[in-house]
């Protein structure tokens, strides 16, 4: 899961990175770029501070995961039930993106934590049984 946050810290970055040289005013910026540089920020700091409290910094990481995913859904699920959503926009490409990125860690972190609990109470029952 470590890896996983980083790579996904790193996505995200590269992706507010990218968007840079394709907007045209401060207010594009705010909008379209600087989102993915905090979450990607974000989650690059909760990562490094797993690797010290792994449970605690990978559940602030998938926090923040979710809070992007709200954010970007919004965007890509109104242009896309609109009829309006274009690949070649910046604020569509990026929202579906996130959006997908941040799906899949989600989905990958919840079955960690599912495996993890359920290691857990086998140890439990070991323990309470012998």
């Amino acid at each position: 899961m470590h890896s996983l946050s980083f790579l996904l810290a790193l996505a995200f970055l590269i992706l507010g990175m990218a968007g840079i040289p394709a907007v045209t005013s401060a207010e594009d910026l705010r909008s379209f770029v600087m989102p993915h540089i905090f979450f990607g920020g974000a989650v690059l700091f909760t990562s490094f501070y797993a690797i010290k409290e792994p449970r605690h910094g990978l559940a602030g990481a998938a926090f923040l995961v979710f809070l992007a995913f709200l954010t970007n859904a919004a965007t890509c699920i109104g242009a896309v039930a609109g009829g309006g959503y274009e690949w070649s926009r910046l604020e569509h490409r990026n929202a579906f993106l996130v959006l997908l990125l941040s799906s899949c860690y989600l989905a990958v972190a919840f079955r960690s934590w599912k495996q993890a609990r359920r290691k857990r109470a086998i140890a439990e029952l070991e323990n309470g049984a012998g």
